[in-house]
């Protein structure tokens, strides 16, 4: 006769390792699911063109959106 041995189903290392798989599929899922969010403009069209004037340009955001220019230093009469 052979002997027939029991088995005793998962063992702690397969419970460990199974823990460990749903551990690290869970924060996938947290971390994917945050990385498609759509992501908002920095700054609004008023702040751009507040902080445009300040710095002494000429606001263009209704011809071009988010357009400040500069005159060159070059060009400047003296």
């Amino acid at each position: 006769m052979t002997a027939v041995t029991v088995s005793r189903g998962v063992g702690r290392r397969g419970w460990n390792i199974l823990l460990g798989a749903l551990l690290g599929a869970t924060a996938l899922g947290l971390f994917s699911g945050c990385a498609g969010m759509p992501q908002g403009p920095t700054y609004t069209e008023a702040e751009l063109k507040a902080q445009c004037e300040r710095r002494g340009g000429w606001w263009r955001g209704s011809l071009i959106p988010g357009f400040c220019e500069y005159q060159a230093a070059s060009l400047q009469s003296p």
